[in-house]
C-alpha cells in the first residue's frame, strides 16, 4: 500500500468527499432525524416501505430507493433530506485536521474539489460558517433528483475532473466509503481512503484504497 503524504506530494487536484473526512455531517441523532424526514416524504405520498428502508438510519439510501421506486415522491425526499443536511451543516464540528489539511493545500497551490452525496446547499452552510470558501478550487454535491448519479457513479467526479481542467492521473480521491474508493477505481484516480475504525479500514482496503489513515490530522502538516 503507497504512503498517503507520497500521494498527496504527486498530485496537483484532491478530490475531497465531505461527511467524513470534512466534518460529521450527520451523527446520531441527526441521521435518524433525516432519513424520518425522507421516510415521511414517502407515505405522504402513499408509498409503502420495504423493511430495509423502513429500519435503516441512512437518508441517502433512502434517496435512492425513491429513485429506483418512488420517482413521484423522489422530489419531495430530496427536498426533506437537503433541509435535515442544512440543519445538521450549521452545528456540525470539523474534523480534526481537516481544516488544517485545506489551508496547507491551498498554500502549496493544490486544487480542492469536494465531491459529496450530501446536497450543496448544506456543504455551502458549513463552508461559509467556516470561512473555508478560500481554500476550495469548487464544490460538487449530490445531483438534485438524480440518486442514481451518486458515488459511486463516475458522473460526480468526472464533472470535477473537468471543472479542475485535470487528468485522473493528476488526482487524488479523499474519502471513508467504499463507494469512494469504487468510484476512484472506476475513474483511474488514486485513492486515500479514511478509515475511522479498524473494521472500516479493511473495507476500505478491500475496495482497493491506494492508501490508508486513521486521521485526518496524519495528512496535515504540522
Amino acid at each position: 500500500m503507497t504512503d498517503a503524504a507520497e500521494l498527496l506530494s504527486v498530485s496537483s487536484v484532491v478530490l475531497l468527499d465531505f461527511d467524513g473526512p470534512v466534518t460529521p455531517l450527520m451523527p446520531a441523532p441527526a441521521n435518524m432525524r433525516a432519513t424520518d424526514a425522507a421516510r415521511q416524504a414517502l407515505t405522504a405520498h402513499g408509498t409503502t416501505l420495504p423493511d430495509d428502508i423502513a429500519a435503516t438510519s441512512d437518508h441517502l439510501a433512502v434517496i435512492r430507493w425513491a429513485g429506483k421506486h418512488a420517482p413521484d415522491a423522489l422530489e419531495d425526499v430530496d427536498a426533506a433530506c437537503t433541509a435535515a443536511e442544512v440543519e445538521s451543516a450549521r452545528t456540525c464540528i470539523p474534523t480534526p485536521g481537516a481544516h488544517t489539511l485545506l489551508a496547507a493545500l491551498h498554500e502549496a497551490q493544490v486544487w480542492v474539489v469536494i465531491v459529496s452525496n450530501n446536497a450543496e446547499p448544506a456543504i455551502y452552510a458549513y463552508i461559509r460558517r467556516h470561512k473555508l470558501g478560500k481554500y476550495l478550487y469548487e464544490v460538487v454535491g449530490r445531483p438534485p433528483r438524480r440518486p442514481d448519479l451518486m458515488k459511486p457513479h463516475p458522473y460526480m467526479v468526472e464533472r470535477a475532473l473537468g471543472m479542475a481542467r485535470a487528468r485522473a492521473q493528476d488526482a487524488v480521491l479523499i474519502g471513508d466509503s467504499v463507494s469512494d474508493i469504487e468510484v476512484a477505481r472506476a475513474t483511474g484516480i488514486r485513492s486515500i481512503g479514511y478509515a475511522k475504525t479498524q473494521e472500516r479500514g479493511a473495507e476500505l482496503r478491500a475496495a482497493g484504497a491506494d492508501a490508508l489513515v486513521h486521521s485526518m490530522a496524519t495528512l496535515a502538516p504540522g
